[in-house]
């Protein structure tokens, strides 16, 4: 017997062996399973830790690598019932990680969704179900709470952890385990068009209301029926783009990042105890955030100890290769990304490649186990700390009774009227007296709901129009026009209008190819009678959900000759032709909301047309316009003039500020400003409300228009908030949470630059319009004896402030009482001020209330030269006020 022949036969006996060995584990599972024994992962009076290592010990490779991966809710509904055909079709006997965009509708859906899954794989591991949640669980009929930036300018962290407790519960009643947020990016890029998702641009405000939230959103455990975990993203330091630039290179050094953007992470997830984040799909000083060991793994995980996972934004693993060219294949781009530190995919490629290349890469020995084990651990981590091995199941009886309930209405409506800001009250316009009797309501925000970006689904919120006429009843003839469109969008062009190439028939021909460049035979082609499509996933049978590309053909026939426009739209690339001239060129990036052509239009002339679009992710837009009606404001002049006030409103929607929303300008969009020249011209008192994402240039507005409130994108009871504030049945006590520049030229012009940052230029001031921390009130407050408790301390001592705040004005309201610091002197260069305490105080009217803070080392500290973080002697100053401007200070020492 030759020796090949014996290793050949001694393989065939041991691979038998080894597949009865294996048969006898299943059945050993599966009997202890069966409640007969217990391994001791099933013990829940064991250590968490202790149960995750002994479940990973006995799971394969494949069903590890399974744990890490994300999968698309509408793989196992149809209906919004359970499909378990196809479920088995997309899970078969492995289990599931995690499940996004799934947002059950009945708690029989879920519970028969995690039977099937506990039962189908042979540990008994139950599914991780995922949802968005930025300022409300987004699923239908859930609590819309103000959009982050307005959240921001409550300055209020108790009610900000009121407002996680409502996220926590009607998410975890509804059968949801895990939020993807808050965003805890520092807001210092308002052209950014996910500026309105963070809180603002100061690190310690940002970190104080951020870590309220989460403390919210997680309750006192997590294995509550009305707790979630909180997934802070994005990290890190993705908010601060060049140019404000969705995804565009984050040029920021080390000491930049653990000073100004760090912290704020930190907070959420060693004093917050938050167990998961999104890295960012941007990069950070030439290294994609995806695949970044120092951020992901050195900092995260070694420094601070995070033990939860960290998922990619959606395309992020895929961007190592495509967008930042740092990796040669797909392969390539998974194995730099498990490797530094991300444990799950967010859609970046098919389930089925993702697992298929992780098997590989680590039987070719590119991968280690220790990363599979991490990850994969990290994910039954948080299925065991939820408590989903014991009590796995959605209670039914919660699934409505603690939804949208009164009491979360209620701090709805008390975050919209904390985060109303008063910026200009000339002559004491507001609040409304006895001797107004009619108001005309004006504006393309008026009476539209204006949630924001990331809201909750299909939420019709209370408008300003509403709130007003709820407020005023019968006693106050309220008069309404919307006098311009926010986009000036023009009109469909119909069906009746759109001839195939063969003229055969109405409409355009579409051929729809499924890749981004329009290559090879279509996969689908079809007359679209319109071009009005908004695609949350595939336009189409055989049409991928991504990465797709479009192109229509045939004639534009006009019915009517006019002089006007021909717009097209769409969120990605785009182009037009007619009579094979090109005449829009948005390829490279796209159009938000309309890129326009001018045009004489003939009645009955023929326009051949021919138009190309491609989706790269994420939804899809395609809207074909024309402007057959023209913007007319006399029927909002008409009302003006008969009316005692005017309150118009103005501002922004989600299509002009949300995630790539990026502009180049910060002046109001359209027609707007040109609305409200003509309003004020007509005599009556003008009130302009704001409802907007992002701060805005209104400098002309600042200069001519009486009184100003900025109320952002309020939520579900905004337009009752602001009515209340109008009328002077809620006195304003909102704060800016980030600089108002008077022009793009500013930026950037956050409060806290260095000591060296200029702004003196030839044609624009070197002050914003509106600072940090500014807004006004119905009252006014006077600061007094600022005191402190030593004046010398040492570097590990900390030092109290105290101040007397006293209500000087007419009316009881609240301040907000912002604390201020200038290291002097010190070994790296510092801000001349930065805040570093704030409550908010109610006082009435005549009362003085003393206000008390601590400053401890961690307030005091910097990162020195050799960065080590450390509070070094010298020369501290203090300053006190309602605002970052307006300020009493003292100072104190810091000895060896």
């Amino acid at each position: 017997m030759s020796e090949q022949f014996k290793a050949h036969l001694v393989r065939k006996i041991t691979d038998k062996l080894m597949k009865k060995l294996s048969f006898i584990v299943v059945l050993l599972g599966v009997f202890c399973l069966n409640g007969q024994n217990k391994f001791p992962y099933q013990d829940a009076s064991l250590p968490v830790e202790e149960r995750v290592q002994d479940l990973l010990k006995r799971m394969s490779l494949e069903e590890k690598v399974r744990q890490m991966d994300m999968y698309r809710g509408e793989n196992f509904k149809t209906d919004e019932k359970f499909d378990k055909k196809k479920t088995v079709g997309h899970i078969n006997d492995l289990g599931v990680g995690a499940i996004h965009d799934i947002y059950p509708r009945s708690a029989k859906m879920i519970n028969d969704l995690q039977k099937h899954v506990i039962k189908n794989n042979r540990w008994g591991i139950p599914a991780l179900i995922m949802c968005e949640m930025l300022h409300g669980y987004v699923d239908d009929g859930a609590t819309a709470f103000p959009m982050n930036i307005g959240l921001g300018a409550t300055w209020d962290t108790e009610l900000m952890y009121e407002v996680g407790r409502v996220i926590g519960t009607e998410a975890r009643i509804r059968g949801v385990h895990y939020g993807l947020g808050p965003v805890l990016g520092i807001g210092r890029e308002p052209r950014w068009g996910r500026v309105a998702e963070t809180f603002g641009e100061d690190t310690y405000q940002a970190s104080e209301m951020g870590l309220a939230m989460i403390k919210g959103i997680q309750g006192d455990t997590l294995a509550s029926s009305t707790s979630i975990i909180a997934e802070p993203k994005h990290f890190a330091v993705h908010s601060y783009p060049q140019a404000g630039g969705n995804s565009s290179p984050i040029i920021v050094g080390e000491r930049t990042a653990r000073e100004d953007f760090l912290p704020v992470f930190e907070k959420a997830f060693v004093e917050g105890g938050a167990l998961g984040t999104m890295c960012a799909y941007t990069e950070l000083d030439g290294i994609p955030c995806a695949a970044n060991e120092w951020l992901l793994t050195d900092v995260l995980r070694n420094e601070w100890g995070f033990k939860g996972i960290v998922i990619s934004d959606l395309g992020a693993i895929k961007y190592v290769q495509t967008t930042h060219y740092v990796a040669d294949s797909p392969k390539d781009a998974i194995k730099q990304s498990v490797a530094a530190g991300v444990d799950m995919q967010f859609y970046d490629f098919s389930n089925e490649f993702w697992q298929k290349t992780l098997v590989e890469l680590v039987n070719e020995g590119d991968l280690s186990m220790d990363a599979i084990d991490r990850a994969a651990g990290g994910v039954l981590r948080l299925k065991f700390l939820l408590g989903l091995f014991e009590d796995p199941y959605t209670d039914a009886k919660l699934f409505d009774k603690l939804y949208h309930t009164e009491k979360h209405q209620n701090i709805a409506l008390q975050a919209a009227q904390k985060s109303v800001t008063l910026l200009k009250n000339d002559g004491n316009l507001l609040p409304f007296n006895d001797d107004v009797k009619s108001i005309a309501v004006i504006g393309p925000n008026a009476d539209e709901t204006r949630l924001g970006g990331y809201a909750v689904r299909n939420k019709e919120a209370i408008t300003v129009l509403e709130g007003i006429k709820e407020k005023v009843g019968d006693k106050v003839n309220v008069f309404y026009e919307e006098g311009v469109p926010l986009i000036i969008k023009g009109q469909i062009i119909s069906s009746e209008n759109l001839w195939t190439p063969d003229e055969s028939s109405n409409g355009l021909k579409g051929e729809y190819f499924d890749n981004r460049s329009l290559k090879g035979e279509p996969v689908l082609t079809r007359v679209d009678d319109e071009l009005e499509f908004d695609w949350p996933w595939s336009p189409g049978e055989g049409v991928p959900d991504d990465q797709f590309s479009i192109r229509w053909t045939g004639f534009l026939k006009p019915t009517t000759s006019f002089e006007g426009w021909l717009g097209l739209s769409s969120d990605d690339g785009v182009r037009m032709w007619v009579d094979d001239k090109l005449i829009v060129d948005n390829w490279t990036k796209g159009s938000t909301n309309i890129v326009t052509y001018p045009m004489n239009f003939e009645a009955g002339r023929k326009y051949k047309v021919r138009i190309e679009m491609w989706e790269g992710g994420w939804g899809a837009r395609a809207h074909l316009r024309w402007n057959l009606k023209k913007v007319d404001f006399n029927p909002a002049v008409a009302i003006a003039e008969k009316a005692d006030v005017a309150v118009v409103v103005i501002g922004e929607s989600r299509e002009l500020v949300e995630e790539n929303r990026d502009v180049a300008t910060l002046d109001l969009h359209g027609k707007q400003l040109e609305l409200i020249q003509a309003i004020q011209k007509t005599g009556t008192p003008v009130v302009c409300v704001l409802l907007n994402g992002r701060p805005l240039s209104v400098n002309w507005i600042d200069k001519n228009v009486p009184s100003v409130l900025e109320a952002w994108f309020p939520g579900e009871k905004g337009g009752q908030a602001i009515a209340d504030v109008l009328f002077g049945d809620y006195n304003p006590a909102g704060r800016l949470s980030i600089t108002v520049p008077k022009s793009v030229g500013q930026l950037p012009i956050y409060y806290n630059q260095k000591p060296s940052a200029i702004h003196r230029y030839v044609e624009e001031s070197e002050d914003p319009l509106y600072h940090f921390g500014y807004g006004l009130s119905y009252t006014t407050f006077n600061y007094d004896n600022l005191k402190l408790s030593a004046e010398t301390i040492g570097k590990d001592e900390s030092v109290e402030v105290s101040v007397n705040v006293s209500n000087t004005g007419d009316y009881d309201g609240e301040e907000v009482v912002q604390l201020y610091i200038n290291d002097v002197y010190s070994s790296v260069t510092t801000p001349r001020k930065a805040l570093k305490g704030f409550k908010r105080v109610f006082i009435k009217k005549g009362e003085t209330k003393e206000v008390i803070f601590e400053l401890t080392p961690e307030e005091l500290a910097i990162w020195n030269r050799d960065m080590k973080r450390v509070v070094e002697p010298g020369k501290f100053q203090v300053m006190v006020g309602g605002n970052s401007m307006d300020t009493i200070k003292t100072s104190f020492e810091v000895t060896n």
